[in-house]
């Protein structure tokens, strides 16, 4: 029995072809979507705040619209006619002491600053991001304060519900609750909360300060 070995090498020459193509072929490039993602989970959309706004917006524009109304119809206002209004408006730089009128226009330039601000400036939600190359990495500050509480407990040597980590944008504060009698090598906590942030390897960098509670507590 003849086997043609010919046609076995040409049927193989394409699969190892194709395999050869399919090795050369570059890995696609993620970084874009990553920075995207990580932007999208650590801040928040204004969309609450501007709501809010509306809201208001809308509330003044039906009163003045309703007192139009009635003052086509011939009925009383709910507070005042739009032309009274008017002339209250006309008439405050006379009827109002100065030193009156330069504090409420501070405190409307103070308000009209804080909604651009608002609107301008980006919202942010309690995250950080992990540098990494590989995958979007979003951590929570709760997860985060977590952790530095586990490490700083073990390098006091005491429970972790004595314990109090906040995390802010930038800083963490570590606070410890020694029991009476117990020291609390700071340093030691300080080093392992230290490791602890440079092996997390967030973005923005966190800022650790250590703080012992001076007073013991009984049986902690």
């Amino acid at each position: 029995m003849s086997i043609d070995t010919s046609r076995a090498e040409r049927s193989s020459t394409p699969e190892r072809t194709g395999t050869a193509q399919l090795s050369s072929t570059p890995e696609r490039d993620n970084t874009a979507a990553y920075r995207r993602i990580v932007r999208r989970e650590t801040h928040s959309p204004r969309s609450g705040f501007a709501i809010v706004l509306a809201v208001l917006l809308l509330l003044v524009a039906a009163w003045l619209v309703t007192e139009t109304v009635l003052v086509l119809v011939g009925a009383p206002p709910l507070l005042s006619t739009p032309g009274a209004l008017v002339d209250s408006a006309l008439a405050l730089p006379t009827a109002v002491l100065p030193a009156a009128l330069v504090t409420a226009g501070a405190l409307v330039a103070v308000l009209g600053l804080v909604c651009v601000l608002v609107a301008v400036l980006p919202g942010r939600r309690p995250r950080h991001h992990g540098e990494t190359a590989r995958t979007a990495l979003v951590v929570d500050d709760r997860a985060i304060a977590s952790a530095l509480a586990r490490r700083a407990a073990l390098a006091a040597g005491i429970d972790a519900d004595n314990v109090l980590v906040s995390v802010g944008h930038r800083t963490a504060e570590v606070r410890l609750s020694r029991s009476s009698g117990w020291s609390i090598d700071t340093d030691a906590v300080e080093t392992a909360v230290a490791n602890e942030l440079k092996r997390l390897n967030l973005s923005p960098a966190l800022r650790a300060t250590v703080t012992v509670d001076t007073r013991g507590v009984v049986g902690a």
